[in-house]
C-alpha cells in the first residue's frame, strides 16, 4: 500500500476521532429542545463567530468557487473574498445580530419562520416559509458534497477503485460522521466542532497560499501578480462584462447570508452583547483570511499550465478539478493531508448548520407549528434529531445519484432563498412600518421570478457566468434579492395607508417593534 495513502488514512483517523469524541463530550447537553437547537443560548464569541465563518465557507468556495473564478477573472476574483467580509461577515454583525439576539430571547423564537409568525401577526406565513427553507437547503447541502469529489478523486486510489467509488465512499462516510454529531450534540456539538474545524481551515489555507506562491510555477508573489496582469487577469477586470459579473457574484455571496436561516441561526444563540463585540472582529478576521486566501490561490491557476493540465480541464469545463490539481502539484503529503481534512471542514460545519435549519423548519414550524401544537418539547426534540439525519442523508443521496431538476435546483437554490426571506428579516426587523403583506410579496414574487426563468429556459449554468445577461444563476439571485429589498418596503407603506393599518408604537431597542 502507499505510503502517502497511509498518511492520509491516518490523518483522516485523527479528523474522525476527534469528531467522535464531540459526539460523546456533547451528548448531555441537548437533552432539551432549546439545548438541542439553541445550546441554551449561552454560546461565547469565538465559538459563535468560527460557526458563522465555517457556515459561510464550504466546499463549494474552497474546490468550485476559487478553481472557477480564478480561470474567469484572476486577481480579480480576490473582491469576492473582501466582499464577503465586509459586505457578508461585517455588516451583518453589526446590524443584525444585536435586535436578533434581543427578539428572538425576549419572544423565545428558534427559527426564521417563527420570527416573521411573530413579527408580522400571521401563521400562514410561518408554515410556507418553513416550506420554503426545508425544501432549499436539501438541494444547497447536496451541493455541498459536489466539493468533496474531485479532492478525493485526486489524493486516493483506494485499491484502484475508480473515482466515482471514491466519490460515493467519501460522501458516505462524510455525511455518517456529520450526522453523528448533530443528533448527539445538536447545536453546541456544531458549534464546538465549527470552532475545531475553525482552526484547521485557517492553518490549511495559509499554508496552501505560502507554498502556492513560493512553487517553481510562479516563483514569488510579486512575479505571480505581474505574469497575471500581463494574462488580462490582474485585480481590476478589463471587460465590462467580466466586471458585472464580479459585481453580481460579490451580490450573491455577500448580501444573501443576510437573510439565510443558517447563518443568522447563530446570532439566536450566541450568549450576550459583549460575545457580539467580540464575535464580530473575530468573525470577519475569520472571513477575510478564508475568502481572500482561497481566491489569492486559485487566481494563479493558469500560471501552472500544463503542470495541471490547465488548458485541458478548462476546455471540458472541469472547474472543480483546477484546485485538487494544483494542491497535488506543488503541496507535500503532509498538507495534502491537511487540505483534505480542510475541505472535510469546511463540508462538514456548513452541512451540519443546514441540516440544523432545514429539519427546525420542519418539525418546530411545520409539526409543533401546525399538525401537534400540543406536542412537548422532548418528543419534538427526539423528532429533531430524527429529521436532521435524514436531511444529511438525503442530501448524500442527491449528491451521488444526482437526480434530473434537483442538479439545476442546487445552483440557483442560495439566491432565491435569500430572496424569500431578504428584505422581510432584514426590513422587518429594523423598521416599524414593515408589514405582513409586504413580506407575502417578497415570497411569493421571488418564487415567481425563479420559476419563470427556469421555465423559460434560462438554464443555471455557471459555466456561462461571463454572458451578459440573466443566463446564469448569480444573476437571477441578485434580482431576487433586489427585488426583495425593494417590493417589502413598497407593499407596506402602500397597504398601510389603503387599509389604514396601524403602525405600532416604538419599543426599547430602535424603531422596531412586533406587530400588535
Amino acid at each position: 500500500m502507499d505510503k502517502n495513502f497511509i498518511l492520509y488514512f491516518i490523518i483522516l483517523a485523527i479528523y474522525i476521532g476527534i469528531m467522535v469524541f464531540i459526539a460523546y463530550y456533547s451528548r448531555k447537553k441537548s437533552n432539551t429542545l432549546n439545548s438541542f437547537y439553541l445550546a441554551d443560548r449561552g454560546i461565547g464569541p469565538w465559538m459563535t463567530a468560527f460557526a458563522y465563518g465555517t457556515t459561510y465557507f464550504s466546499s463549494v468556495i474552497i474546490i468550485g468557487y476559487a478553481g472557477k473564478l480564478g480561470v474567469l477573472f484572476g486577481l480579480g476574483a480576490v473582491w469576492i473574498g473582501v466582499g464577503n467580509a465586509i459586505l457578508g461577515t461585517l455588516l451583518p454583525w453589526l446590524f443584525l445580530a444585536k435586535p436578533t439576539k434581543y427578539y428572538t430571547e425576549k419572544y423565545q423564537i428558534k427559527t426564521m419562520p417563527q420570527f416573521f409568525e411573530k413579527r408580522y401577526n400571521d401563521k400562514n406565513i410561518k408554515l410556507v416559509t418553513g416550506l420554503i427553507v426545508a425544501l432549499l437547503l436539501i438541494p444547497y447541502s447536496a451541493s455541498v458534497y459536489q466539493g468533496l469529489g474531485a479532492l478525493f478523486a485526486a489524493v486516493f486510489s483506494l485499491g484502484g477503485k475508480s473515482a466515482d467509488n471514491v466519490f460515493i465512499i467519501c460522501v458516505l462516510v462524510l455525511a455518517g460522521i456529520t450526522a453523528l454529531y448533530v443528533f448527539f450534540g445538536g447545536y453546541f456539538a456544531t458549534a464546538l466542532s465549527d470552532f475545531v474545524q475553525g482552526f484547521i481551515m485557517l492553518f490549511g489555507i495559509i499554508c496552501f497560499v505560502a507554498v502556492v506562491y513560493n512553487n517553481q510555477y510562479i516563483d514569488g508573489i510579486g512575479n505571480a501578480f505581474t505574469r497575471l496582469s500581463a494574462l488580462d487577469k490582474s485585480f481590476f477586470p478589463s471587460s465590462g462584462k467580466s466586471v458585472f459579473m464580479l459585481i453580481c457574484l460579490i451580490l450573491l455571496t455577500s448580501i444573501g447570508p443576510w437573510g439565510l436561516p443558517q447563518t443568522i441561526h447563530k446570532f439566536y444563540a450566541v450568549k450576550d452583547n459583549n460575545s457580539i463585540k467580540r464575535g464580530t472582529i473575530i468573525s470577519t478576521g475569520f472571513c477575510a483570511v478564508i475568502g481572500i486566501s482561497a481566491y489569492l490561490a486559485g487566481a494563479t491557476s493558469i500560471l501552472f499550465g500544463d503542470a495541471i493540465n490547465y488548458s485541458s480541464l478548462v476546455a471540458t469545463g472541469s472547474f472543480d478539478d483546477i484546485m485538487p490539481a494544483m494542491m497535488t502539484t506543488v503541496l507535500p503529503p503532509i498538507l495534502i493531508g491537511v487540505m483534505i481534512i480542510l475541505v472535510l471542514s469546511a463540508s462538514m460545519s456548513t452541512l451540519a448548520s443546514l441540516s440544523l435549519s432545514s429539519s427546525g423548519a420542519i418539525t418546530i414550524d411545520i409539526y409543533q407549528g401546525y399538525i401537534r401544537k400540543d406536542a412537548p418539547d422532548k418528543k419534538v426534540n427526539l423528532i429533531t434529531r430524527v429529521v436532521s439525519v435524514i436531511m444529511i442523508m438525503l442530501s448524500a443521496l442527491i449528491a451521488i445519484f444526482k437526480p434530473i431538476g434537483i442538479v439545476e435546483l442546487m445552483s440557483i437554490s442560495w439566491g432565491t432563498l435569500a430572496g424569500c426571506l431578504l428584505g422581510p428579516y432584514v426590513l422587518g426587523l429594523r423598521f416599524r412600518k414593515m408589514n405582513k403583506y409586504g413580506a407575502w410579496a417578497s415570497v411569493i414574487g421571488t418564487i415567481i421570478i425563479t420559476a419563470t426563468f427556469v421555465g423559460l429556459g434560462f438554464a443555471p449554468k455557471f459555466e456561462n457566468s461571463i454572458v451578459f445577461g440573466i443566463k446564469n444563476s448569480p444573476v437571477i439571485g441578485v434580482i431576487c434579492m433586489t427585488y426583495s429589498v425593494i417590493i417589502t418596503p413598497i407593499v407596506s407603506l402602500i397597504t398601510n395607508k389603503l387599509y389604514k393599518l396601524e403602525i405600532p408604537e416604538k419599543e426599547n431597542y430602535k424603531d422596531f417593534v412586533f406587530n400588535k
